[in-house]
């Protein structure tokens, strides 16, 4: 099972979080939240740093405080298939933590930032002690399941402009993103080369601009008609 599947918009609360604002942790009672904080340890990282690979053991589930983690998939021959791309308060490893001995993604950081993690141990410490903290873990994992399957269904319908411009929208909810070209292909499902064609026409067009590792939205409203998000 995938623990962490791609959203059609991940959630970017900002520079910093605090733990009780994340996800599963703001379902724990604020007692039993104190005790988890003395559980908790960070980690922080530069961009572009491999936090896990796929089948490592899957011993901790983690957490983003601070900056952008991506998660990804490679084939045999090599092919990088971006799965998730996840800002502050969002957790990853959950499932693999609860049922897997391996994780069965890796794990990147996208941006400069920090993460808190939780040996799985305690974790499933914490489900035991209170069976309602599984309900939070699976409305977790069931939204990003709907939001995994409205994601196929644009890889296998949409054409590259459209699933170009959703990546542009994912990477940059605020905007702006450090991101690589080679990223966004992955995250819309193309290759390299036609996502750099999509962008190039973009910026031509004045909708969005940017150099190396970075893109900057010009015009959302014209980006979301291209990407077929637009309601009036």
């Amino acid at each position: 099972m995938i623990a962490i599947i791609v959203r059609s918009e991940p959630v970017h609360t900002g520079p910093d979080i605090a733990i009780g604002q994340a996800e599963f942790f703001r379902a724990l009672p604020p007692e039993r939240l104190e005790r988890v904080k003395l559980l908790l340890s960070e980690k922080t990282f530069e961009r572009q740093r491999v936090l896990y690979f796929e089948s490592s053991p899957a011993d901790r589930l983690w957490v983003v405080r601070r900056g952008e983690v991506r998660l990804y998939k490679s084939s045999p021959s090599g092919q990088i298939t971006t799965l998730d791309v996840l800002g502050p308060g969002e957790i990853f490893g959950a499932v693999s933590a609860l049922e897997q001995d391996a994780y069965p993604a890796s794990a990147e950081t996208v941006t400069e930032g920090s993460a808190w993690w939780l040996k799985r141990e305690s974790f499933l410490r914490l489900l035991d002690e209170d069976p309602r903290l599984a309900v939070e873990i699976l409305q977790i994992v069931s939204r990003r399941l709907r939001d995994a399957h409205d994601r196929l269904r644009s890889l296998a319908h949409d054409p590259a402009p459209r699933r170009v411009a959703l990546a542009l929208l994912r990477a940059a909810p605020n905007g702006e993103a450090q991101v690589t070209r080679r990223a966004l292909a992955e995250t819309a499902g193309t290759s390299v080369e036609t996502a750099i064609r999509v962008i190039r026409r973009l910026e031509v067009a004045g909708i969005v601009s940017g150099d190396v590792g970075r893109v900057r939205i010009l015009d959302e409203e014209i980006l979301r008609k291209i990407a077929g998000t637009w309601t009036d």
